[in-house]
């Protein structure tokens, strides 16, 4: 055995080495499977699974059965993340819209691709769109054939919508045909989820309150975790995802029964 691989053999005694590796991976594949980590180190499957609680507990990654998921970049505040890749979520918005149907109640959460959704609604389609993001209310000023309901409650500049006990008691008067919602983070195991308490309560009460739930992501927010729980993937309804999405996150998601819907 040359000196090198000796030398990687010896560090997988070390707790940080194996951290270290352990990140790494996750930084490149976005997963790690415990028990192949438990061969290439030579450990036992509990020590892995130590370590992936190690760094689950230190915000490094979520842990799923078998092994644990990359978590979702940090959500910046809606105000920096608005400029940002405006054509993929111009092309994601297309193919979102075209689950509207006329007569609908349509609920847009908080996002900057719902803002795009928006925009994207097609003319003299006669619904009612209800929102608690100013940011889309401004979107379909002007529109005649769209009746907007902006609920109430304190806006969080983060998410760019109204929380709270205001927000939650209107939206419990409310129950949707269709909700676009947004989201942090997806994945098979772990489902969807938020970077923010407030958000992601309010997001579980309106998954539970509507017909249909939708769910836009971005290739990077596809087979990550966020640290707030939304739903599971069984709630999803469809999902729209980019024309170049990973093929893999593609196929696990269809295989536990998620409609998705590729954006071209």
């Amino acid at each position: 055995m040359n000196t090198d691989r000796k030398d990687r053999a010896a560090n997988f005694n070390f707790p940080a080495d194996r951290h270290q590796i352990i990140r790494d991976r996750l930084a490149q594949h976005g997963r790690v499977i415990a028990a192949d980590l438990a061969l290439e180190f030579g450990i036992s499957e509990d020590s892995v699974r130590r370590d992936l609680r190690e760094l689950a507990a230190a915000g490094a990654c979520l842990r799923v059965y078998g092994g644990a998921i990359a978590m979702a970049q940090s959500t910046r505040p809606i105000q920096e993340r608005a400029g940002e890749h405006v054509g993929r979520k111009q092309q994601l918005a297309r193919a979102a819209a075209r689950l509207v149907q006329g007569g609908q109640l349509v609920f847009l959460d908080s996002g900057t691709t719902n803002v795009e959704i928006a925009r994207q609604l097609p003319e003299d389609i006669g619904l009612t769109v209800a929102t608690n993001s100013p940011a889309v209310a401004v979107a379909l000023t002007g529109r005649d054939d769209i009746k907007v309901v902006l609920i109430g409650g304190s806006f969080d500049p983060q998410v760019g919508g109204t929380l709270g006990t205001q927000a939650s008691s209107e939206l419990q008067r409310m129950h949707p045909d269709l909700c676009f919602i947004g989201i942090c983070s997806i994945d098979a195991q772990a489902g969807i989820g938020a970077g923010n308490a407030e958000d992601a309560a309010f997001k579980r009460q309106l998954a539970a309150s509507c017909g249909a739930l939708v769910a836009v992501a971005t290739n990077e927010k596809l087979g990550t975790g966020a640290p707030f729980a939304i739903a599971d993937i069984a709630d999803i309804n469809h999902l729209v995802v980019e024309a170049d999405a990973d093929a893999q996150q593609v196929a696990r998601l269809r295989d536990v029964g998620v409609d998705v819907i590729i954006a071209h």
